[in-house]
Protein backbone atom coordinates (compact mmCIF):
# COMPACT_ATOMS: atom_id res chain seq x y z
CA UNK A 1 0.00 0.00 0.00
CA UNK A 2 1.28 3.50 -0.63
CA UNK A 3 1.28 6.42 1.97
CA UNK A 4 -1.88 7.92 0.45
CA UNK A 5 -3.78 4.72 0.46
CA UNK A 6 -2.59 4.22 3.95
CA UNK A 7 -3.50 8.23 4.89
CA UNK A 8 -6.78 7.86 3.14
CA UNK A 9 -7.51 4.95 1.83
CA UNK A 10 -10.23 4.04 4.54
CA UNK A 11 -10.59 1.90 7.43
CA UNK A 12 -8.68 -1.11 5.96
CA UNK A 13 -5.66 1.70 4.91
CA UNK A 14 -5.70 3.13 8.17
CA UNK A 15 -5.07 -0.38 10.03
CA UNK A 16 -2.56 -1.40 7.99
CA UNK A 17 -0.84 1.82 8.14
CA UNK A 18 -0.37 1.09 11.90
CA UNK A 19 0.03 -2.37 12.30
CA UNK A 20 3.21 -1.64 9.50
CA UNK A 21 4.64 1.39 11.53
CA UNK A 22 4.44 -0.87 14.60
CA UNK A 23 6.92 -3.44 12.95
CA UNK A 24 9.19 -0.80 11.40
CA UNK A 25 9.76 1.15 14.91
CA UNK A 26 9.98 -2.49 16.82
CA UNK A 27 12.70 -3.37 14.27
CA UNK A 28 14.65 -0.29 15.03
CA UNK A 29 13.95 -0.22 18.37
CA UNK A 30 15.43 -3.85 18.56
CA UNK A 31 18.56 -3.01 16.35
CA UNK A 32 19.44 0.10 18.89
CA UNK A 33 18.36 2.70 16.76
CA UNK A 34 15.50 4.30 19.23
CA UNK A 35 15.64 3.68 22.56
CA UNK A 36 13.77 5.48 25.56
CA UNK A 37 14.68 4.54 28.95
CA UNK A 38 13.94 0.78 29.87
CA UNK A 39 11.31 0.65 27.18
CA UNK A 40 10.84 -2.58 25.94
CA UNK A 41 10.11 -3.10 21.77
CA UNK A 42 6.87 -3.56 21.99
CA UNK A 43 6.25 -0.47 23.87
CA UNK A 44 8.53 1.62 21.21
CA UNK A 45 6.78 0.54 18.71
CA UNK A 46 3.04 1.07 19.76
CA UNK A 47 4.61 4.84 20.51
CA UNK A 48 6.05 5.18 17.06
CA UNK A 49 3.26 4.17 15.40
CA UNK A 50 0.91 6.42 16.92
CA UNK A 51 3.35 9.22 16.82
CA UNK A 52 3.69 8.32 13.14
CA UNK A 53 0.19 8.64 12.19
CA UNK A 54 -0.10 12.03 14.37
CA UNK A 55 2.76 13.42 12.12
CA UNK A 56 1.52 12.07 9.29
CA UNK A 57 -2.04 14.13 10.58
CA UNK A 58 -0.31 16.85 11.28
CA UNK A 59 -0.96 16.57 14.97
CA UNK A 60 0.72 18.14 18.22
CA UNK A 61 2.91 15.38 20.01
CA UNK A 62 3.42 15.33 23.59
CA UNK A 63 5.37 12.82 24.81
CA UNK A 64 3.58 12.85 28.15
CA UNK A 65 0.29 12.65 26.74
CA UNK A 66 1.25 10.21 24.07
CA UNK A 67 2.92 7.66 27.06
CA UNK A 68 -0.34 8.36 29.11
CA UNK A 69 -2.43 7.89 25.80
CA UNK A 70 -0.70 4.28 25.56
CA UNK A 71 -1.64 2.87 29.06
CA UNK A 72 -4.33 1.10 28.10
CA UNK A 73 -2.77 -0.38 24.99
CA UNK A 74 0.20 -1.19 27.16
CA UNK A 75 -1.47 -2.88 29.27
CA UNK A 76 -3.05 -5.48 27.17
CA UNK A 77 -1.60 -8.55 25.60
CA UNK A 78 1.02 -8.06 23.01
CA UNK A 79 -0.94 -9.09 20.00
CA UNK A 80 -4.38 -7.27 20.93
CA UNK A 81 -2.95 -4.21 21.76
CA UNK A 82 -1.20 -3.74 17.91
CA UNK A 83 -4.68 -4.54 16.83
CA UNK A 84 -6.52 -1.86 19.53
CA UNK A 85 -4.38 0.95 18.95
CA UNK A 86 -5.19 0.24 14.77
CA UNK A 87 -8.42 0.55 15.76
CA UNK A 88 -7.93 3.33 18.53
CA UNK A 89 -6.60 5.24 15.23
CA UNK A 90 -9.22 4.29 13.34
CA UNK A 91 -11.91 5.32 16.04
CA UNK A 92 -10.33 8.88 16.09
CA UNK A 93 -10.10 9.74 12.33
CA UNK A 94 -13.50 7.29 10.94
CA UNK A 95 -15.79 6.72 14.36
CA UNK A 96 -18.34 5.33 12.38
CA UNK A 97 -15.85 2.87 10.59
CA UNK A 98 -14.15 1.65 13.55
CA UNK A 99 -15.03 -1.87 15.29
CA UNK A 100 -15.67 0.42 18.62
CA UNK A 101 -17.86 -2.17 21.21
CA UNK A 102 -14.66 -4.20 20.10
CA UNK A 103 -12.09 -1.54 21.51
CA UNK A 104 -14.50 -0.50 24.03
CA UNK A 105 -14.14 -4.17 25.57
CA UNK A 106 -10.22 -4.53 24.79
CA UNK A 107 -9.24 -0.82 26.73
CA UNK A 108 -11.83 -1.72 29.46
CA UNK A 109 -10.38 -5.18 30.46
CA UNK A 110 -7.08 -3.75 30.22
CA UNK A 111 -7.54 -1.94 33.06
CA UNK A 112 -10.12 -4.43 34.73
CA UNK A 113 -7.18 -7.06 34.46
CA UNK A 114 -4.58 -4.79 36.25
CA UNK A 115 -3.94 -3.24 39.28
CA UNK A 116 -0.76 -1.88 39.66
CA UNK A 117 -1.35 1.29 40.96
CA UNK A 118 1.55 2.88 39.61
CA UNK A 119 0.69 1.98 35.71
CA UNK A 120 -3.14 3.05 36.43
CA UNK A 121 -2.70 5.93 37.93
CA UNK A 122 -0.59 7.33 34.74
CA UNK A 123 -3.01 7.77 33.20
CA UNK A 124 -4.03 10.76 34.97
CA UNK A 125 -2.51 12.85 32.38
CA UNK A 126 -4.61 10.79 29.55
CA UNK A 127 -8.17 11.78 31.61
CA UNK A 128 -7.02 15.64 32.17
CA UNK A 129 -6.19 16.08 28.33
CA UNK A 130 -9.12 13.95 27.66
CA UNK A 131 -7.56 11.67 24.94
CA UNK A 132 -10.08 10.17 22.90
CA UNK A 133 -10.26 6.78 24.77
CA UNK A 134 -12.26 8.60 27.72
CA UNK A 135 -15.09 7.92 25.64
CA UNK A 136 -15.13 4.53 25.65
CA UNK A 137 -14.52 3.80 29.70
CA UNK A 138 -17.52 2.11 31.44
CA UNK A 139 -18.45 3.95 34.75
CA UNK A 140 -17.51 1.48 37.02
CA UNK A 141 -13.89 1.27 35.35
CA UNK A 142 -13.53 5.38 35.34
CA UNK A 143 -13.94 4.84 39.13
CA UNK A 144 -11.39 2.14 39.27
CA UNK A 145 -8.68 4.54 37.97
CA UNK A 146 -9.92 7.67 39.85
CA UNK A 147 -9.53 5.86 43.29
CA UNK A 148 -5.63 4.73 41.75
CA UNK A 149 -4.96 7.97 41.17
CA UNK A 150 -6.32 9.13 44.43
Amino acid sequence: MGILTKLFGGAEGCREAMRESYQKHVQLARAGKITFFDQSPHSLGLYGALGSRYRALGRPINEAIMWSELTPFLLMDQSDSVEALAEYALFQERPNEARTGWLKDRINLSFRSHHDESVIAATSIALMNEVAWCDLLEPAVLRLIEDQVR
